[in-house]
């Protein structure tokens, strides 16, 4: 592995996603792996929702994850592949699911733990984004690890 730190790789990502986030996810996470030959690697993932027609375009390489809160109350975990961007991808993927009208998207690294349940937050999806996003950050963030979470709804 090249010994470079984690901000060269961020930096590297956000430069191709700077140049080419029209991309579908599929081809935009293949390009971010291209361009983190040289860097230390990372996670990475991609989503592309369409309100309109209510379908996001997802696709993941490494220990990240998406999830999305549904209208329902249910939950749906979105797929991705193992590996790291930059070093070893044995496959990228584009994924297809239901965006239904109301649902918020969080994605999120792995110094967020897993084990969390937006329904244990009465109101909470209804409310700012950001504030969906520091909750689960507070409850749920692994001190010992970097996190990010990201969270997007449908503006009314």
């Amino acid at each position: 592995m090249t010994a470079t730190t984690t901000t060269e790789a961020a930096q590297a990502a956000v430069e191709v996603f700077d140049r080419q986030h029209e991309e579908t996810p599929q081809h935009l996470v293949e390009d971010v792996h291209a361009a983190l030959r040289a860097t230390r690697g990372a996670a990475v993932s991609a989503l592309a929702l369409d309100l309109e027609r209510s379908v996001a375009r997802y696709a993941g390489l490494g220990n990240i994850g998406c999830v999305f809160a549904l209208p329902t109350g249910a939950r749906q975990s979105l797929v991705s592949h193992n590996g790291t961007a930059g070093h070893q991808a044995a496959r990228v993927q584009e994924f297809n699911y239901p965006f239904p009208r109301h649902s918020v998207a969080i994605m999120y690294t792995d110094g967020l733990g897993s084990h969390w349940d937006i329904n244990a937050y009465p109101g909470l999806k209804n409310r700012h984004p950001s504030l969906l996003a520091g909750i689960l950050y507070r409850d749920f963030g692994r001190r010992r690890d970097d996190v990010t979470v990201v969270v997007a709804r449908h503006r009314e």
